[in-house]
């Protein structure tokens, strides 16, 4: 049974009662209301009724102006018209003016298979209403896709002809607006050889092809702009059908930025691995050079007469400091390199050096230092940033074989995320920076040889004339104290390199310690030594029986606990390694502390660890021995901790 909700106009009540029993006598189960003014029907329509059923004639308000008003509200509601006083032609102009059907009254029999038509067209009518709508809604949604997207969109025909390109089509690759882009050809838009060889074309038409039998294909192209610029990008082909004929839509993604983070990412891992590899060589090797270093000088305490002895040996210790200074650039570069920071100005620092530069970069290089007067301060190991403009100094130097110059400028700078997207520096901080500046009016460099330079171990010079290091340590030392090196250069306009390092605000002269100068080199205390290299553990005990010590042997820090129970007797001194199988040496000393309260340690390596250190800084208060050392560093070292009480200091264990 259809429930009809009806409206009717009606000025006689019986004729509205035959109606709805006419209908109800075909199926129908009918909710109506009758009225019979205009105000009665204008209020009765906003019950929303599914049909309307009006006599042609009513006193006040007749079937004409009930279809006006409906117009008017743009109400699609059925409006039939019935009476028993209009005739035919009357009935067909209420047609024409928007009424679904007309019902004599004295057929009323009509009436129930005219409503029922009627409201299986409205049925079918809203039906194709509301799929227009949804289609308009979807061509609007398309539209506004198409006109707002950031990426490129456009349409194709099988024999590569553009149909089409939204604004970000014309924008990407550099048109005037979309008559001129598509007048070119996806050839037009690909640079002429792919990397791989192939010819672009041969490359287009394929994807073309894989797209028209597959339904979409996505694959990473090289475009070109008109202009000639070429850009990485992502292409999206999918095929579909117009006006009965397939062509493709393609969606283009600029990717280029993608592409250079990849590359950096990439860059950064290969890094990351050549520091862990150089780190690891750097601790083996720094303990070989101790033992080399160490040797040679105590053979040099014992030749006196024979002088061609004495020079091998020198050559030896020589080859062993210029080693060890390479170890030093290895773990600077891969930010393994134990450093003690000090609050400084640079400027003060640089005025101490500039003589040794003048020096160090030869006579026809004229040298140029512009300071900021107001210069901010910086908390860098000294001889780390000596190093960096050491190294910056001689990598100018060699730009300019005839000659030129140099220029060194500090300043202070408040840089923000803008500065960084300009200069294309990724994933540094905004704030307050020191700048280091230096210049020089050499050779200049390529953006190919730009993108590899802080690389070890490359280099342009030629062979037995530069390791390839000294541009990599100056990377490693800068990002190991959270600054960052930016680099401008054109081939035959000379380089900028600038550093970058953040501001502190501490009082310098509050960091500034009196330094325990000792005369007498020799004692007689116990000191436990550590070391898991044989070697260099008994180099180690040889100097300290030279100096009068009396020592303890461990290979690590097990050894070290079983030494001392089996020792009856106190413990002046534990030298210890940092970096060793079983047990480290600051596990070793901890559990050794409370047996020997008035033990002191030293912590002895050439590699950071993190049981003694944070990002590469030495904790405070931690006696540290640097690998490689010397006789005298070490006897030197061993006498200033044993004597730090009497100085006012504290021994750190």
């Amino acid at each position: 049974m259809i429930t009809l909700h009806l409206l009717i106009l009606e000025d006689n009540p019986d004729d509205a009662e035959l109606a709805v029993k006419e209908l109800e006598r075909k199926g129908f189960n009918v909710k109506w209301t009758s009225v019979d003014t205009k105000e009665a029907f204008r209020e009765a329509l906003a019950e929303k009724p599914d049909l309307i059923l009006t006599d042609y004639f009513v006193p006040s308000f007749d079937a004409m102006a009930a279809l006006q008003m409906c117009r008017q509200l743009k109400l699609e509601i059925p409006l039939i018209v019935y009476s028993g006083a209009i005739n035919e032609e009357m009935a067909i102009e209420c047609m024409k003016s928007g009424a679904t059907d007309y019902v004599f009254k004295d057929n009323l029999s009509r009436l129930g298979p005219v409503v029922k038509r009627a409201l299986e067209e409205m049925k079918i009518y809203r039906k194709s209403k509301q799929a227009e709508d949804a289609l308009r809604e979807s061509e609007e949604k398309y539209r506004t896709l198409y006109n707002s997207s950031r990426d490129a969109i456009m349409l194709i025909t099988p024999d590569k002809v553009f149909l089409n390109g939204n604004p970000a089509c014309v924008k990407m690759f550099g048109c005037r607006n979309e008559d001129e882009f598509i007048f070119l050809t996806p050839a037009a838009l690909s640079p002429e050889y792919q990397p791989d060889g192939d010819l672009s074309v041969e490359k287009s038409q394929k994807m073309i092809s894989i797209a028209m039998e597959q339904g979409s294909h996505f694959f990473e192209w090289k475009h070109k702009r008109v202009d000639g610029e070429e850009f990485y990008s992502t292409v999206l082909l999918a095929s579909m059908k117009l006006y009965g004929k397939k062509i493709l839509q393609a969606t283009v993604r600029d990717i280029t930025e993608h592409k250079k983070l990849e590359t950096q990412l990439l860059q950064a891992q290969k890094m990351e691995a050549i520091g862990k590899l150089a780190g690891g060589v750097a601790h083996d090797f720094n303990n070989i050079l101790t033992t080399i270093i160490g040797n040679a000088e105590l053979a040099l305490m014992d030749v006196i007469k024979d002088e061609s002895l004495r020079t091998g040996i020198e050559e030896i210790k020589k080859a062993g400091k210029r080693a060890a200074s390479l170890t030093r650039q290895l773990l600077a570069f891969s930010r393994k390199q134990i450093i003690q920071p000090k609050i400084l100005n640079i400027n003060e620092l640089l005025t101490d050096i500039e003589k040794m530069l003048g020096r160090l970069i030869g006579e026809d290089i004229e040298l140029l230092t512009i300071p900021e007067p107001a210069l901010w301060q910086v908390k860098i190991d000294p001889g780390q940033i000596e190093q960096v403009i050491i190294n910056l100094a001689v990598n100018a130097r060699d730009a300019m074989p005839k000659g030129g110059k140099l220029t060194i400028e500090t300043d202070n700078a408040d840089l923000n995320e803008n500065y960084f997207r300009e200069h294309g520096i990724e994933g540094e901080k905004s704030g307050h920076y020191v700048v280091l500046a230096v210049s020089d009016t050499g050779s200049g460099m390529d953006k190919k040889t730009q993108e590899h330079i802080f690389e070890p171990f490359f280099t342009t010079k030629e062979v037995g004339k530069g390791t390839g290091m000294g541009l990599s340590t100056i990377y490693g030392i800068i990002k190991q104290n959270n600054g960052f090196v930016w680099v401008y250069s054109e081939p035959g306009q000379g380089a900028t390199f600038k550093v970058y390092l953040p501001e502190v605000k501490k009082d310098a002269d509050l960091e500034k310690k009196e330094q325990t100068h000792v005369d007498d080199l020799s004692g007689s205390e116990t000191v436990l030594i550590v070391e898991d290299n044989d070697s260099l553990r008994n180099f180690a005990q040889k100097i300290l029986h030279i100096y009068g010590y009396r020592t303890l042997n461990a290979e690590n820090g097990e050894d070290a606990l079983m030494v001392c129970k089996e020792h009856d007797g106190r413990i002046d001194l534990m030298i210890t390694d940092v970096v060793m199988p079983k047990m480290g040496g600051r596990e070793a000393a901890k559990r050794l502390q409370p047996l020997y309260p008035q033990m002191k340690v030293i912590y002895m390596s050439g590699y950071t660890d993190n049981a003694i250190v944070h990002h590469g800084v030495l904790e405070p208060g931690l006696n540290f021995l640097e690998k490689p050392f010397t006789p005298e560093g070490l006897a030197r070292k061993v006498r200033e901790v044993l004597d730090a009480e009497r100085f006012g200091a504290k021994g750190a264990g």
